[in-house]
Order: structure tokens, then C-alpha cells, then sequence
């Protein structure tokens, strides 16, 4: 008990470090020459003039003196971070350049969207024409929508204050079916959790499946993590269902000190558990001792993906989950192998990848723990729990010696973590 305590004060001090770093980082990252990132959108811009606005906007003007109309830029929240979008209008309101000048968006979906032309389709509308019948591309629907949210915030800014315009603007909150439909499953997650009503467990499962992976395609990743604790969250406005999944998930899990989600909500793993309960074709079963030491191992694997996530200042790219290549069909090639893999061993293996891989459950897992040892409360240990707080030295668990099943587990646990390494160096080279 004594080295999992020290181990836990470790855990907390380097987050602390990770925070004040990813703060100090993030700031001077995000210096930019003001004319720089105008030239983006305008390069014949050779002066500037602050606009003002909610928004910073711009009025430009080039080596001549020749007005050549305004630059804006806004930002909404897309579906691993933030994007920035530079709006630039001619005199008459026309917009004639739309360019990204910074975001934390997963780069899968920030690279499909742009492959599409996407943002020519914007290009030579007016504010007042709206943006609604530009279609979202398929397979990146957040990402597409909050450029064009980016998009329409700043260009109705220049409309409403420097054209003359009145234009509504779109500020409150609007829930959608999809924003309800989720909070009705979290919250009865939570009560059949805590009342152990576990004949609906199967059933919440299956709608965890359909709905949080097929539909929103919205699993807990650990890039949702960076970006919670490294404080770059999306508009409450734009994605309320992301306050729900992400720190509403983590706040319940710790009060309560019992990780739910994993058990009775997390979709990639109702897919797992329900290959092995209906495909259990052959015996495999290492050790519970070897797999609680190899899922320690997790915490090494968050720490390179945390790191790599703040040194990129992108939380998207921390992500090497296999979710989105499960339930959408995006992904890197490495991303595929390692969902083939965990599916085909989920036919012997009770979720693979919860135990093994998984820094979703891994987090949520050290908050519960915290919760339990501040209030010193003993819960019942769960079906998929480790085994590792036994001392009792005649354990089977504790045998001495490897058989030949666990030293096949560690290959292939060692030839995964080697693909989820790769996986984060695509992600890198993804970035645009």
C-alpha cells in the first residue's frame, strides 16, 4: 500500500508539471505576428487597422493605400479542439479567403475536410446568404461545422458593424435530440450503477453501442483529457454534449469513486465483451498477475502520448484509440491493425484492450481509486477488476514462472504497444 501511494503522489506531481508546462507552452506558441496571419488570407495586405468587435477584426490596406477590405477571426470548437478561422471580406462583403490559423483538431478529420475543398465551397458568399445549405463532409461533420461556425461568427461581425448590416446572431444554447438522447443514457448509467440493477446492463451496452459509438460517434478518448486539463475547452454553446461525456463523466466518477463508464457505458467495450461472450471459441488465460503488472505499464504509454500532445500544442493527436476506426471508419493504418488485433484476441480475452491499453479507463480508474482512499471507503471490486491487492504468498496468481500463455500475452501486448507508437507518429506527420 505504501509504494501504491507513493506512486499515486508521483502520478499527481508530474500532471501538475504537465499542466504548468502545457500553460507556459500554449502561451508563447500562440504569439503571432498579427500582418503574418493576415497575409494569410490577404497577401497583398501591407497595413492593418484594428476593427474592434467581439472578434478581432481587421480593416486592410495594401502598399498603395488601396482599401482592400477586412479580416476576421474566429474561433469554434471542433472535434478534438479548437480551430481559429481567418475570414477575409471584400468592400462589398463578399468573402474571398478562408484559411485555418490555428487548431487543436484532431488531424484525421481536419485533413479529410480539407481534402474535400471544403473551404472554396464558402468562398464568394455574403453574411446575409447564411451557410445552412453547405453540406458537412461525411465522416467529419464536427469538424466541418465548426469552420463554418468559425466562419459565420466573424463574417457577421464585419456585416453587423462595419457594412451596415443586421444580421442575427445565434448566440444560446440549443440542445439538440442527440444532446438529451445522451444525458438520459449517462444518467441512467448512473443509477443502474449505483442501484446494481444489472439486468439492464446488456441493454445500456447495446445503446451505448449504437448511440454514443455509431451515431455520435463520441467516445471518452484521452485526447479529451488533454484538452480538459490543459484548458483548452470548446464553446459550452457549440458542444454541451462534450461537458457531459468529459468533465461531468470524471467529476460523477470521482465523487462517487467508481468508474461506471467503462463498465456500463464505454461502446468499444460492450464491442469486446460481447465478441468474447458469444465467440469465446478457444481457452486463453494468462495470469491475472501478469496482466495487472502489463496494465501498470498504461501509464507509460499516456505520459509519451500526454507529452507528445503538449510539445505539438494539438490534444488531437494524443489520441491512438482504435473508437473512431470501430464506429466511423477513420483512422491511420496503424489505428486499424490495433482494432484487428484487440478484436480477434477479444474472442479468447475478456476486453484486451480495457486491461491492457485503454488510458481512458486507466484515468477514470486512478480517480475512483483517489476517491476511495480519501473518504476510505471499501466497494466491491468489479468483474473485470484486477487482482493485485492480494499478499497472501500461496495465491496460484503468485506462482512463480511464466507459462506459455503469458509469455504469448506479453509478445502480443509488446507488438501492440509498438503499433500504438507508430500510430502517434502518424498522427504527428498528419498534422497540417
Amino acid at each position: 500500500m505504501n509504494k501504491e501511494k507513493q506512486r499515486d503522489k508521483k502520478l499527481i506531481g508530474i500532471t501538475v508539471l504537465l499542466l504548468i508546462f502545457a500553460v507556459i507552452y500554449q502561451h508563447f506558441a500562440n504569439e503571432k505576428d498579427t500582418l503574418s496571419v493576415l497575409r494569410q488570407g490577404e497577401p497583398a495586405a501591407a497595413r492593418f487597422e484594428n476593427a474592434g468587435g467581439n472578434y478581432p477584426s481587421y480593416k486592410l490596406w495594401d502598399a498603395q493605400e488601396n482599401f482592400l477590405g477586412y479580416g476576421v477571426i474566429a474561433g469554434a470548437s471542433g472535434y478534438g479542439g479548437k480551430l481559429s478561422v481567418l475570414s477575409v471580406l471584400n468592400p462589398a462583403g463578399q468573402i474571398t479567403k478562408v484559411s485555418l490559423t490555428e487548431n487543436s483538431e484532431t488531424p484525421l478529420y481536419l485533413n479529410k475536410v480539407l481534402a474535400t475543398g471544403f473551404l472554396q465551397k464558402i468562398l464568394g458568399r455574403n453574411p446575409e446568404q447564411g451557410f445552412g445549405d453547405i453540406n458537412a463532409v461525411s465522416g467529419a461533420t464536427i469538424t466541418s461545422e465548426a469552420i463554418i461556425a468559425a466562419v459565420q461568427k466573424g463574417s457577421v461581425q464585419i456585416a453587423n458593424e462595419q457594412l451596415g448590416m443586421k444580421i442575427p446572431n445565434d448566440d444560446g444554447v440549443n440542445p439538440t435530440w442527440k444532446d438529451m438522447a445522451a444525458l438520459a443514457l449517462v444518467l441512467t448509467a448512473i443509477i443502474c450503477s449505483a442501484r446494481k440493477i444489472k439486468k439492464l446492463r446488456p441493454w445500456l451496452l447495446f445503446l451505448s453501442v449504437i448511440f454514443i459509438g455509431f451515431i455520435l460517434n463520441n467516445s471518452l478518448t484521452f485526447s479529451n483529457f488533454v484538452s480538459l486539463f490543459s484548458g483548452n475547452l470548446p464553446s459550452f454553446v457549440e458542444r454541451p454534449i462534450w461537458y457531459l461525456m468529459v468533465p461531468g463523466i470524471l467529476i460523477i466518477t470521482l465523487f462517487r469513486g467508481e468508474n461506471f463508464y467503462c463498465s456500463w457505458l464505454c461502446p468499444f467495450g460492450a464491442v469486446q465483451e460481447g465478441i468474447y461472450r458469444s465467440l469465446n471459441l478457444f481457452k486463453f488465460s494468462p495470469s491475472q498477475n501478469i496482466q495487472s503488472k502489463v496494465g501498470k505499464y498504461r501509464w507509460w504509454m499516456l505520459w509519451v502520448a500526454a507529452m507528445t500532445a503538449l510539445i505539438f500544442n494539438n490534444a488531437g493527436i494524443a489520441s491512438y484509440e482504435p473508437f473512431s476506426v470501430c464506429f466511423d471508419g477513420s483512422g491511420n493504418i496503424a489505428q486499424w491493425i490495433i482494432m484487428s488485433i484487440i478484436l480477434l484476441m477479444s474472442i479468447a480475452l475478456f476486453r484486451f484492450w480495457c486491461h491492457s491499453f485503454c488510458p481512458v479507463g486507466l484515468m477514470l480508474d486512478f480517480m475512483a481509486r483517489l476517491q476511495r482512499k480519501l473518504k476510505r471507503k471499501k466497494i466491491e471490486i468489479r468483474e473485470n477488476a484486477n487482482c493485485n491487492h492480494c499478499d497472501n504468498a500461496s495465491c496460484p496468481q503468485k506462482i512463480s514462472g511464466m507459462s506459455r500463455q503469458d509469455k504469448l500475452y506479453l509478445v502480443l501486448v509488446s507488438i501492440v504497444n509498438i503499433i500504438i507508437l507508430i500510430a502517434l507518429l502518424l498522427n504527428i506527420s498528419s498534422m497540417s
